[in-house]
């Protein structure tokens, strides 16, 4: 599903107010602050769930395909065969190395 950029944006903004709001929590020293920045995170929380609701239920489907050609993506390679990948490559430059240095 494709979100539009600004509800991106909006949800991006309540994300790093709440951030902010937690770290005033643990920085203050005061009960009646904390209970204060507390409550404001509880506001901000319920406002980033709505926000988040409306965005999910107002999201375009995805394209079928984005790629040029419109093929899908390629299969990822098993973990074996990267492992096999990175020695080769890592012999090769190896081999390089210590042949660039004889003479």
């Amino acid at each position: 599903m494709i979100i539009v950029g600004e509800q991106m944006l909006t949800l991006g903004a309540r994300i790093a107010e709440i951030e902010a709001l937690y770290t005033c929590v643990l920085d203050t020293t005061g009960t009646r602050a904390e209970r204060r920045f507390l409550a404001e995170l509880a506001e901000t929380g319920a406002r980033l769930a709505d926000e988040a609701g409306t965005a999910a239920r107002t999201a375009r489907p995805r394209p079928a395909s984005t790629r040029p050609g419109g093929g899908a993506r390629p299969r990822p390679r098993p973990r074996l065969r990267r492992r096999i990948a990175r020695t080769q490559r890592t012999a090769d430059w190896i081999i390089a190395r210590t042949g660039r240095r004889s003479g």
